[in-house]
């Protein structure tokens, strides 16, 4: 029941977003698979919230407070870059390993492909 089932290349390919969740939940809590979702979601996040707070200068803010807000937004439309570069790296990393996950025997065709193998070499009794 605790067998490995090994995905083919061609489940891999695909729609982007179900492959960036395979990649990271194959290695749950590996260094890699940390970093990449902290990146894409760090960057993804310090958009909006640079937009956020873009929004909050230009329109609501006067005094010395729109100064220390002009500096977070740009803060922040210039963090996304470094952290999707970060997370696209830990995806690469985590592409090259070999894509294992946990599945159930009965959704395990590599296993029924070697049982057909090994009957194919038995000789027959006739």
């Amino acid at each position: 029941m605790n067998e490995i089932y090994v995905l083919s290349k061609d489940e891999l390919e695909g729609e982007l977003y179900r492959r960036i969740y395979i990649l990271i939940r194959k290695n749950r809590w590996t260094r890699q698979s940390m970093v990449a979702t902290f990146g894409l979601a760090g960057g993804i996040l310090s958009i909006l919230l640079g937009l956020l707070f873009w929004i909050v200068v230009g329109f609501l803010t006067q005094g010395s407070i729109e100064s220390f807000l002009a500096l977070l937004s740009n803060l922040f439309f210039g963090l996304p870059l470094p952290l999707l570069a970060l997370g696209a790296y830990c995806l690469d990393l985590l592409e090259k390993r070999s894509p294992m996950l946990p599945l159930p025997v009965n959704s395990q065709p590599a296993g029924f492909e070697r049982w057909h193998h090994l009957q194919a070499r038995r000789p027959h009794n006739n």
